[in-house]
């Protein structure tokens, strides 16, 4: 059903002064149509003829003359209408303080006071808002007479329900069979822009990255180098020794932290803790940002967590911190922000969000800004302002999309030459801490004497290493350059307590080798060693053998090798398990 040009007008009753045709005025050069009435029962007449809403003022309706008209066509009409009014009150503010409410008042029912005096665009703006209110119930009413048809027209098909049914039933299917297959393809494609997303923010990484390992490798190699030269000082030998294994352990921690970004997988929220990751950000971004941006981190070290996929999370604020720098090409400041906000009201909330605890998050940054027209495009998917092959336009889109699913907000504000400042809500995590591996303790496990050890690692260097750190506690080390030569030893006869692997190796990994080992020694425990392993990996070790294995990752110190090893050849010992395999 259509709306006629009458029904989106404006219906004027102002008797006093020039108030009726200023208002017209007004409402003209807003583009909105408007008819000046004479008294309330020529608005009442107006209305039945159609209109979008009223603007009347106090006092047309302060009289007791001929309200009843206009009272009564306000009580009558059909359910579908709830006729908007805007009244203009005197500027004494009285009716809006509740002091003398005027009979009317609860008798007109849709109506919005606005006092005197008012500005042309704040009246403009409320009587839109009051017809877009009205065009609502037009549209109401025509799905209302659209459902009468309808019903009307089914109470007719009482022939062939059955056939009808099913031919309803195998298209109703079909559709179905389509919705989920056009699912699937938009969440691999929604996987796929991810990692896309993730792997562009990585490369923006790359030279800091680059950097902070050659720094690792600077300490490392001229560590050595002074203790092969001064082979005879022990005390300086010692002090390079251990600034070398610092070194060594900070660059453990950047490939931790790189995996951990560069993972793949849906979205699983787990609680963050957000300082440590900011201070972690910073530090990944320090030397890829460049020297001319000062980066800064503000957040009270006690807050909570919050509740979010950290791998995602962190590939937001890389992206978003890189848009930052790239709008302050002279240099300036980019501010990491996070502090706890309660929500009370979620009309009131800049982003809408639902009452409850959130951690609140920005990346802020004093570049150039934005202009409202491209403020207003800038979290659309695709948009970029950047040149050709500089940019994807879907940083921003997934930013936003990230946040919502994630049951948060994201909002950018932006003023031209003076920064940007891009929020994102996530909720609190209430009630639970955040997942870490136990510290250790110091304590390492029994010994178990004239234990033997087989050590398989496909890098002889690495091999060395770890056969060197079990004979130093005492052990019977054997050693294999792959699994099938640890296989072919086994075969042989072999007397093996327990297998140390690498993960990844050429032909056969740690974990088939493991599995073949157990066929011909059920009851051998295994540690396993990788310098990455994903969570199929994890899940593969898991089930009634768990207890058997145990999994590090690399670089790891000769006191957790030992631990770790100490354990499960205690647990293999323990009554009950054979000893000896």
């Amino acid at each position: 059903m259509e709306t006629t040009a009458a029904e989106h007008r404006v219906l004027i009753l102002a008797p006093r002064g020039r108030d009726a045709g200023l208002a017209a005025g007004i409402l003209a050069r807003a583009g909105i149509a408007s008819r000046i009435c004479a008294d309330p029962t020529d608005l009442a007449q107006a209305a039945v003829e159609g209109a979008g809403a009223a603007l009347v003022t106090e006092e047309a309706l302060e009289g007791d003359n001929d309200n009843g008209v206009l009272l009564c066509w306000v009580a009558t009409q059909p359910p579908w209408s709830d006729f908007p009014f805007v009244v203009l009150t005197a500027p004494r503010g009285d009716i809006a303080q509740g002091a003398r409410a005027p009979a009317w008042l609860h008798q007109i029912g849709n109506a919005v006071l606005l006092e005197r005096p008012l500005g042309a665009a704040a009246l403009a703006s409320a009587m839109r808002a009051a017809l877009r209110t009205r065009q609502r119930q037009y549209e109401t009413q025509a799905h209302l007479a659209e459902r009468e048809l309808v019903m009307t027209r089914l109470a007719t098909l009482n022939t062939s329900l059955e056939s009808r049914v099913a031919e309803r039933t195998a298209e109703l299917s079909a559709a179905y069979d389509q919705l989920k297959k056009e699912s699937r393809e938009r969440g691999l494609a929604e996987a796929r822009l991810a990692q896309a997303q993730r792997m562009e923010a990585l490369g923006q990484l790359a030279g800091g990255i680059a950097h902070d390992f050659n720094n690792v490798l600077q300490a490392v190699l001229g560590g050595l180098n002074l203790i092969q030269r001064r082979p005879g000082d022990p005390e300086r030998v010692k002090r390079l020794a251990h600034m070398a294994t610092d070194a060594a352990q900070r660059g453990a921690s950047i490939t931790g932290r790189l995996l951990a970004f560069a993972r793949r997988g849906a979205l699983r929220a787990e609680p963050v803790p957000p300082v440590p990751l900011l201070a972690e950000l910073r530090e990944m971004l320090a030397h890829t940002l460049g020297a001319n941006v000062v980066m800064q981190v503000a957040a009270d070290p006690k807050l909570p967590m919050l509740l979010a996929d950290k791998g995602q999370l962190e590939t937001v604020l890389v992206n978003l911190a890189v848009n930052a720098r790239d709008a302050m090409p002279d240099g300036g400041t980019l501010l990491l922000g996070a502090a706890r906000e309660v929500v009370l009201d979620a009309k009131m909330h800049p982003a809408g969000l639902a009452p409850g605890g959130y951690l609140r998050l920005w990346v802020s940054d004093t570049g150039t800004g934005m202009s409202a027209a491209t403020l207003a495009r800038a979290s659309e998917p695709f948009f970029t302002t950047k040149p050709l092959g500089q940019g994807t336009g879907l940083g921003l889109a997934m930013a936003r999309g990230f946040a919502h699913q994630s049951d948060g907000g994201f909002v950018i504000e932006s003023v031209l030459g003076q920064g940007t400042t891009v929020t994102l809500w996530f909720p609190e995590a209430i009630g639970v801490s955040a997942a870490s591996d136990p510290a250790p303790s110091g304590n390492t496990a029994p010994f178990v004497p004239a234990a033997r050890i087989l050590v398989v690692d496909d890098d002889a260097m690495v091999r060395e290493v770890l056969v060197g750190e079990m004979k130093e506690q005492g052990y019977r080390v054997f050693q294999a350059g792959d699994g099938l030569e640890a296989l072919a030893q086994l075969d042989k006869g072999m007397a093996v307590d327990l297998l140390i692997s690498d993960f990844s190796m050429p032909g056969m990994n740690g974990l088939t080798l493991i599995q073949e080992a157990r066929r011909r020694r059920p009851a051998l425990p295994a540690l396993l060693l990788t310098g990455y392993a994903d969570a199929s990996v994890r899940s593969a070790l898991e089930g009634a053998e768990a207890r058997s294995t145990a999994l590090l990752r690399k670089p790891v110190s000769g006191a957790e090798l030992a631990e770790r090893a100490a354990a499960l050849l205690a647990h293999a010992a323990a009554p009950g398990r054979q000893y000896g395999c």
